[in-house]
């Protein structure tokens, strides 16, 4: 682009032009451009045979040019016609001329054109002062098969790996698929020669295949059916050709020759081609349509014979993109014969331990997504133009887009479509529970198109299935995320007869689109089959994939669509290294994978919500063809000492178990280390494949918590030494139950870089097996003993693997051991407490110190005890009890501060509410105690000062489901009061896990009740109205701080008073997380919770009968009539679905239920309960994708629900199909606290941002604990989870604060809390949450991070807020929606502690001004961490305060660095000095200004 062209688009933002409008009249602006042109060319019909020669001849000279002049200067489009023609004429003379040139004319919501000129034309125009911009054109084609450009591999220039690779010549690929469609164009065997001598295959015949299907290309053809039910022949070909159009698509992408003109519905048009076009393809059919609705069958044994046929056939490599895992070791067999053997991993992400076909012999890909888009415009009726993805196209006989009504359908199911007419309407959708893509999808599209719509928008949290729109056959489908879905609700609620046009999709290619990306629904690892393997090895491109599909062309996506990305890219690679292994193939592709995108910033994996990715989402990283081709340095394994670590058998499930070695010691290109409990050396071997003579240097990046230390750390090669080993040291820095982290090792020098991922997770040996068994007898057992032994303490001591396999000589030789210390055996039998002496040797034993020194054992540990803290998420966060606190004692406990909790009422007998020792209630209360049922004078007290009730609107035949008062029938609002401010209790217990102190954050602070909440039989209901009503009454009242847990969110303007009459507003964000965009109560005057959680952990043995010891959480307790636990049967129910149990005994058995599939925890949670528990089974293992509802196991009432990882899972679904007879056995639940247990982490419900409604705004504000929160209900307490526990927790937090500092404002205390919020957990590494899959916490995760009351307390410089000043940005009115729309100023002009730019396209400056709280005198520094793509800089980077100087104001300039259609990207600022530290987050999502305008 010339220098001219960019000065007119990077220029000052105030010479930027209006966002665009739309014109009314569009047939006659487009005569403006005709005139504009005439003045630039000369007369009309000079004009016109000079542009149809230059048509024909090709404009040697001209080139095609938009001019964009902005907003009109006219209403009357004549006039604005006038003005074109002026003023081209002044440059080319002719207005003829001008209207013959024109191609396009913009007449919608700008004024411009697009016109044929010289280049000296456009330079002449782009002078004129009324032209903003003059630009080339750009032909934004549909690369077919976009992903090998992307990936580097070009045809035209041809990359030199494909001209050195000569295309794959002679390779052979073998497809074991569902078949294949020999007459497309893309393999077609023109100009091949013979078929390689070394083939020894067969072309086999059947239905519709004969012998010229086999070719020179397809040169082998194979099926097998064996076991399809005759009913089912007709459904398919019998014989090697493809009915279902899978195999078609992935032999083409793999090895596809070069087809030029390929088309798909108008979209565009060119090439379509495999990786290793030359390469030949041999077919294996083994993949049949079975059923309806699209069933398919696929047997294990079709699959090996594949195998074996094409062991004998002489295939180099396999791609095998199919759905089935349990081939190891045919697979085996394949490698140690030579061939490369690639899978794909699976569509079940991103949920983590989903990954399939993770053997350590094969290459196991995950999908990636590639720098293309397709932009749909929707312009809303008024003219607001917004861009959804959609694969829409214009069916033949259509006419031009056009407004049709639009309607709200909800979440479009059946219920929310009900009565609401959409025959002929555009439908919108918003979909904010999270699941199957795929699945939702069809169902919504179903209830939307039966019912006549015209079209569709679905608000939902990925595109990554964008194909499934290509099923609309020219109906508008358009996919939005829930932000712009929001936008269009608003609209709608907005306007009496709301309309809306889509416009078909376009496509956009090239680095304007972030990728890579790891697609949404690539299954990720840890592998649960192999976990010292890790899986998966490479990411590929597998989403929106054009490719073949009998003779045409059409999208897919999978990581069926990746594997044959890897087996194109390996065949180049045997082409170009024949000599090469499949383990040095595999080593290339690892090892030169890209970990970053084209704009240097690390690659993304799309999850919920989206992350930066890991070696469990993309193994080394993206594939790079190029890099593959000269790897330097090879990780090469011989394929027979697979069978040193592994050995298969086929038993009910296919099994290759770890023999004597653990698999990381194999010369894997990647370490995966599932269980470090102490220092492991692993060894691994390098051979150089690039100069002769060569140097390479170590580069290490230690997994958190762990270091790594490798020797030799150089390597020299020459001519002698081509093979060298070296010696990884892995040692674990803490002691802890950890999760995954992630590290690398690099070899390199200037000519190469070989980088292996790494993944570490720390665990404590024997940490559950040392403290749980019998602990509540060990507590009684201490208590009688303790006087007896004085000064002796229970020890552990552990003696490492048994050396018996008879349990009672191993305890004899416990007793023996003890006997020669103690001195008699007596006094050995007494002083143990427990014998271990099934997976392992050891004992527990009452000892003096100096008796256990003189032991002589592998280690010795003082016994610790772990007491369930009831209230343990205060202490946790320092607001230590006893001794008190600092911030206890100096705010007084949050005396005579009021509390008002609007929720579902309060049970005041509660001995959390007791008012012992206050004082007369605060003279400025105003409240009332408002008498009702079971609601008397006496209810009300000097801790309870207020209650009231909101019963309008609830129906009288609910009355009787209700007290009629604020008594609290549901139990929320009573556990949500005492966790904010319930006073100290002592001996509070559940289920006798153990006894502990409860008590609320502030608990000297008072409580006013606003029961807003009723139960209506079915479910809660909640008025607008009511929560309005408390407000304006809370207002009344004088409560100092409202804490609301509840989900509304049409209450801003009530908040807004609120807080502008001086209350603290603290609402729960929501518990619809992990997806993003779906977060409540986001208006910038309250403060927004997530919910995070604290260290504890409920552990929970299972033992097999095998003997082997598994751990789970749950809240199993034992009835008091129950007796010890014991072996029960135990049987696999797989999902446990009704139609998996149908047929399967389980009653009395404990029950394994897997849920491999993801969504709303409940749901599963709910249906796994009902028909496990209905059948009458004695127990439940669930296999989930998480532990954050373990509450609901609570619910057993003392049958033993246990969750587990899929991991664990996996290993009892393993031992169930190794025996005859499985049984386990379930001990009751115990508790850990402490460091053990990483916190805080986000919870996996906690609702995220951005928020949909406050983009400006950065969302949510803080974290506090809000998982297994213990607190009371009626007269007992009760654990509970949610965002609605956080919400009090910040609430007593506040309480505290504003008892310290009555004078602070509602802002200057969200101010505290955010600025001072941790970051860190108690290890120093960053704070993670829990995710789909796991991942590093981020603002929109937990705002400024996890609440820090001390730090709070303390904080340095205040970000603080006139309360007026929300009105200078927010507008709040009425309509069908409650809306608070920005006025004037973007909200991130707002003195908020944090900062939000949802769209920075060209450099801004933001201000801020913070107030000095501190020291008098004190200087601040300020630290800058910019956003990726995004330069910051603040302005002045000093601040100085004195007496005289409380406040300084700074600017934030932001400027972006990139030219990208971007993702949010975060960082932050922050002020410091050697007192304080004062961060506020950021977050910015660079756009580019008409982006998907240009090309729509």
């Amino acid at each position: 682009m010339n220098n001219w062209t960019l000065s007119r688009l990077t220029g000052p933002s105030d010479e930027r032009p209006e966002p665009f409008s739309q014109h009314s009249h569009p047939d006659d602006v487009s005569a403006s451009h005709h005139d504009m042109l005439t003045t630039v060319i000369g007369s009309k019909e000079d004009s016109l045979a000079s542009i149809i020669h230059n048509y024909k001849h090709g404009f040697s000279c001209f080139a095609l040019y938009i001019a964009y002049l902005g907003e009109k200067k006219h209403d009357d489009p004549t006039l604005v016609t006038g003005s074109h023609h002026d003023m081209l004429s002044s440059i080319i003379g002719s207005k003829e001329e001008a209207k013959a040139s024109i191609t396009y004319s913009y007449k919608h919501g700008f004024s411009g054109f697009a016109a044929m000129l010289t280049e000296d034309q456009a330079e002449d125009l782009a002078e004129l002062p009324e032209v903003i911009s003059i630009t080339p054109n750009q032909k934004h084609e549909l690369m077919t098969t976009r992903s090998w450009d992307f990936l580097g591999l070009k045809n035209e220039p041809p990359s030199e790996l494909l001209q050195r690779s000569n295309y794959g010549e002679d390779i052979i690929i073998g497809i074991i698929d569902t078949g294949i469609w020999p007459e497309s164009k893309s393999f077609h065997d023109h100009g091949y020669d013979a078929i390689p001598s070394r083939w020894k295959g067969v072309c086999q015949l059947g239905e519709a295949w004969g012998p010229s299907n086999c070719s020179r290309k397809i040169i082998g053809a194979r099926y097998y059916a064996a076991g399809l039910d005759k009913a089912n022949f007709k459904k398919n070909y019998m014989s090697a050709r493809d009915n279902n159009g899978h195999g078609t698509h992935t032999a083409s992408t793999a090895a596809g020759v070069v087809v030029e003109g390929v088309n798909l519905h108008g979209l565009g048009a060119g090439v379509a081609r495999g990786g290793a076009p030359r390469a030949r393809l041999a077919v294996y059919k083994v993949g049949w349509e079975e059923g309806g609705a699209g069933g398919s069958y696929l047997a294990t044994a079709a699959v090996l014979a594949a195998l074996d046929d094409a062991i004998h056939d002489g295939v180099d490599i396999l791609s095998l993109s199919l759905g089935v895992d349990e081939n190891s070791f045919g697979a085996l067999h394949a490698v140690q014969n030579g061939i490369t053997v690639i899978y794909a991993g699976g569509n079940r992400g991103p949920r983590p331990q989903v990954l399939y076909n993770t053997a350590p012999w094969v290459i196991t890909v995950a999908a990636s997504k590639i720098d293309r888009s397709f932009p749909t415009a929707i312009t809303l009726g008024n003219k607001q133009t917004l861009v959804g993805q959609s694969l829409y196209y214009k069916l033949k006989n259509n006419t031009e887009s056009r407004f049709e009504s639009l309607v709200n359908g909800g979440n479009c199911s059946r219920e929310a479509l009900n009565g609401t007419s959409i025959n002929g309407k555009v439908v919108l959708c918003i979909e904010l529970t999270f699941g199957p893509i795929g699945r939702i999808f069809e169902d919504v599209f179903a209830g939307v198109i039966q019912g006549g719509a015209s079209g569709l928008i679905f608000a939902f949290y990925t595109t990554d299935v964008l194909l499934s729109t290509e099923d609309c056959k020219g109906i508008a489908c358009v996919f939005v995320d829930n932000e712009i879905g929001y936008q269009v609700a608003t609209y709608i609620g907005s306007e009496r007869l709301p309309t809306v046009k889509i416009e078909p999709a376009s496509s956009i290619t090239g680095n304007q689109v972030p990728a890579p990306k790891v697609a949404i629904f690539s299954s990720r690892g840890p592998s649960i089959k192999y976990p010292t393997v890790l899986k998966p090895d490479i990411a590929a491109p597998g989403v929106n994939i054009l490719a073949a599909k009998e003779d045409a062309y059409v999208f897919n996506s999978g990581t069926s669509m990746a594997a044959p990305h890897v087996a194109g890219v390996v065949a180049l690679l045997k082409a170009l290294h024949p000599h090469w292994s499949h383990a040095a193939l595999k080593s290339a592709i690892v090892t030169t994978a890209s970990t970053k995108d084209e704009y240097d910033t690390p690659i993304l994996a799309e999850a919920l919500p989206r992350k930066v990715a890991d070696p469990f989402d993309y193994g080394g990283g993206n594939i790079n063809p190029i890099g593959a081709a000269d790897p330097g340095l090879i990780y090469d394994i011989d394929p027979k000492d697979y069978n040193k670590f592994f050995a298969c058998q086929i038993k009910k499930y296919e099994i290759c178990n770890i023999t004597t070695l653990p698999a990381y010691h194999l010369n894997l290109p990647s370490i995966s280390i599932p269980d470090l409990r102490h220092p492991i050396n692993v060894r691994r071997a390098v051979t150089n494949v690039g100069e002769v003579d060569a140097v390479y240097q170590s580069s290490i990046e230690s997994p958190l918590g762990v270091k790594m230390t490798i020797e030799p750390p150089v390597l020299v090669f020459n001519a002698s030494k081509k093979v060298h080993a070296f010696k990884i040291c892995i040692t674990p820095l803490w002691k802890v139950q950890g999760g995954y982290t992630f590290g690398s090792l690099t070899w390199y020098n200037e000519h190469h870089t070989a980088r292996i991922p790494i993944a570490v997770r720390i665990t404590i040996q024997d940490f559950y097996a040392d403290r749980f068994p019998a602990f509540l007898l060990f507590c009684v057992w201490l208590l009688m003993i303790r006087g007896i032994y004085g000064s002796r303490k229970l020890y552990i001591a552990y003696l490492g693997e048994k050396k018996y396999d008879d349990p009672t000589l191993v305890t004899a030789s416990h007793h023996d051991m003890l006997t020669s210390v103690l001195g008699s055996k007596e006094e050995a039998l007494a002083s143990i407490a427990y014998s271990y002496k099934h997976g392992f040797s050891g004992f527990a034993a009452m000892l003096t110190e100096e008796q256990a020194d003189n032991l002589a054992v592998i280690s010795v540990t003082p016994n610790k005890q772990h007491e369930l803290l009831t209230t343990r998420s205060w202490d946790f966060l320092g607001l230590n009890y006893q001794p008190p606190n600092k911030l206890l004692q100096r705010s007084k406990y949050g005396e005579d501060v009021i509390i008002g909790m609007i929720d579902t009422g309060i049970w005041p007998e509660s001995r959390s509410f007791s008012d012992h020792g206050y004082g007369p209630i605060p003279s400025r209360w105003k409240g009332v105690c408002q008498l009702g049922q079971a609601w008397g004078p006496t209810n009300c007290s000097r801790k309870i000062i207020g209650a009231r009730y909101y019963a309008a609107g609830i129906e009288k035949a609910d009355f009787k489901k209700n007290y009629m008062s604020a008594r609290d029938m549901i139990g929320h609002g009573t556990h949500t009061a005492s966790i904010a401010a319930g006073a100290v209790v002592d001996g509070v217990s559940v289920h006798g896990l153990a006894t502990g102190v409860a008590r609320g954050g502030a608990p000297r602070a008072r409580l006013a009740v606003y029961k807003v909440i009723w139960n209506t039989g079915n479910s809660l209901q909640l008025a607008s109205a009511g929560v309005l009503a408390a407000l304006d009454d809370a207002i009344h009242d004088g409560v100092d701080i409202l804490s609301l847990s509840i989900h509304a969110d049409e209450d801003s303007f009530g908040a807004l008073h609120a807080v502008q009459k001086g209350i603290t507003i603290v609402y729960a964000g929501g518990n619809d997380g992990p997806r993003p965009q779906v977060i409540f109560n986001t208006a910038p005057w309250v403060i927004t919770a997530a919910a995070s959680k604290i260290d504890r952990s409920f552990p929970t043995t299972i033992t097999l009968g095998n003997k082997q010891t598994l751990v789970g959480q749950s809240l199993y307790y034992k009835l008091n009539n129950e007796s010890k636990s014991g072996f029960q049967p135990l049987v696999n129910g797989g999902d446990c679905s009704k139609g998996a149990l149908n047929g399967t005994t389980i009653n009395g058995s404990i029950v394994l239920c897997i849920e491999i599939t993801y969504g709303p925890i409940l749901n599963f949670v709910n249906t796994v309960f009902e028909n496990v528990f209905s059948g009458g089974a004695s127990g439940l293992i669930f296999g989930l994708y998480t532990t954050d509802m373990l509450l609901r196991t609570e619910d057993c009432q003392g049958i033993p629900c246990v969750l587990v990882d899929i991991d664990i899972g996996s290993q009892v679904a393993t031992y169930i199909g190794s025996q005859s007879m499985p049984v386990a056995k379930i001990e009751p639940a115990h508790s850990i606290t402490g460091k053990e247990v990483l916190a805080p982490k986000v919870a996996i419900f906690s609702s995220r941002g951005p928020s949909t409604r406050y983009p400006t705004v950065l969302k949510p504000d803080i974290a506090a604990p809000g998982v297994n929160i213990l607190a009371a209900k009626e007269d007992g307490y009760a654990f509970n989870s949610g965002t609605s526990m956080a919400a009090p927790h910040v609430a007593g937090v506040i309480a505290l604060l504003k008892a310290l500092h009555p004078d602070w404002s509602h802002a200057a205390l969200k101010s505290a809390i955010v600025t001072s919020a941790s970051t860190k957990d108690e290890y120093g590494m960053p704070i993670l949450a829990e995710a789909l899959p796991r991942k590093v916490a981020d603002p929109f995760d937990y705002g400024g991070g996890n609440i820090n009351p001390n730090g709070a307390a303390d904080p340095g410089l205040i970000y603080n807020i006139d309360p007026m000043d929300y009105n200078k940005f927010f507008a709040c009115k009425i309509k069908k929606h409650e809306i608070c729309n920005i006025t004037t100023l973007p909200a991130y002009h707002l003195n908020l502690p944090s900062i939000s730019i949802p769209e920075l396209r060209h450099p801004i400056k933001v201000r801020r001004a913070v107030t000095n709280v501190g020291e008098v005198d004190a200087v601040y520094q300020s630290a800058i961490q910019s956003p990726l793509g995004v330069k910051i800089d603040v302005e002045p980077p000093t601040l100085v305060f004195n007496a005289a100087k409380k406040v300084n104001t700074f600017k934030v300039s932001m400027r972006p660095l990139w030219k990208v259609q971007g993702e949010y990207t975060f960082g932050s600022l922050t002020w410091y000095n050697e007192h304080h530290t004062v961060r506020i987050p950021i977050a910015v999502r660079i756009t580019i200004r008409d982006f998907y305008a240009d090309v729509a």
